[in-house]
């Protein structure tokens, strides 16, 4: 009977891999007619506000036209408002809407600038809606504190929420914090770790503060099999996946 319960889980397990392989992430949901005018409305305000590419402003007819810019803004505003407060669409949908709002309340766009309403729905889009683009926004804006002042222990909350949401640039900002000890406590294996794993996705700056903090020193002279210089990226893939650099 033991064997038979282990043997239905095992089972069990089969199956969930076989789908997982089969089907992988859940697609993101499609994007709305509203969403598709938005962006159609924001590009419109850039034209109207710069003027056709390529083209010498000369006369109102060149594409300058500031009245319409704004009003296309104010449209593209009230679209993302409506989606991003509506909490009975997909969670993909309305977090997508929330980053775009909080991109347009960073840049005061069809708004004044407001970095404040911008954090709030840059949070919400990351540890609600889990949009790794929102975490990274915002955690970057934090760590450097372009809305005032630094918040290092927002930043590195927000980095870590992107590493577990398998975001190769999110780990690198976290790795780069905890190895330094910004934000929280500091743990130099932890943070070479996290780095070394960004590195080994092809993410160029977590090579690049590998190489910043000594730890690719080993590998800093091997050569390529045309007896050139190895990458700086393959020296410290090669480093995170052989070679553990506080041995």
């Amino acid at each position: 009977m033991q064997f038979r319960g282990l043997a239905l889980l095992m089972l069990s397990l089969v199956f969930a891999m076989s789908a997982f392989a089969q089907f992988g992430k859940p697609k993101p949901t499609p994007k709305t007619t509203e969403e598709y005018f938005a962006e159609r409305a924001l590009r419109d305000a850039s034209r109207l506000t710069q003027g056709v590419a390529g083209r010498d402003i000369i006369r109102p007819s060149d594409g300058i036209d500031l009245q319409r810019a704004e009003s296309r803004m104010d449209e593209a505003f009230n679209i993302y408002t409506n989606l991003c407060s509506d909490r009975a669409l997909p969670q993909d949908q309305w977090a997508r809407n929330c980053f775009a709002l909080a991109d347009m309340y960073r840049r005061g766009l069809g708004t004044e600038q407001d970095y404040d309403l911008a954090r709030t729905h840059y949070d919400a889009a990351c540890i609600e809606g889990r949009h790794t683009g929102a975490c990274m926004q915002q955690a970057y804006i934090s760590q450097k504190g372009s809305d005032g002042e630094p918040d290092l222990e927002h930043a590195r909350a927000l980095y870590d929420q992107a590493c577990e949401l398998d975001d190769p640039g999110g780990c690198a900002g976290l790795g780069n914090m905890v190895y330094a000890g910004l934000g929280g406590p500091r743990d130099r294996q932890q943070g070479a770790n996290l780095l070394q794993a960004s590195c080994a996705d092809g993410y160029q700056w977590g090579c690049t503060r590998l190489t910043e903090y000594g730890l690719c020193t080993a590998w800093r002279m091997a050569r390529s099999t045309e007896g050139g210089q190895v990458s700086e990226r393959l020296l410290c893939e090669r480093l995170s996946r052989g070679l553990n650099v506080f041995e």
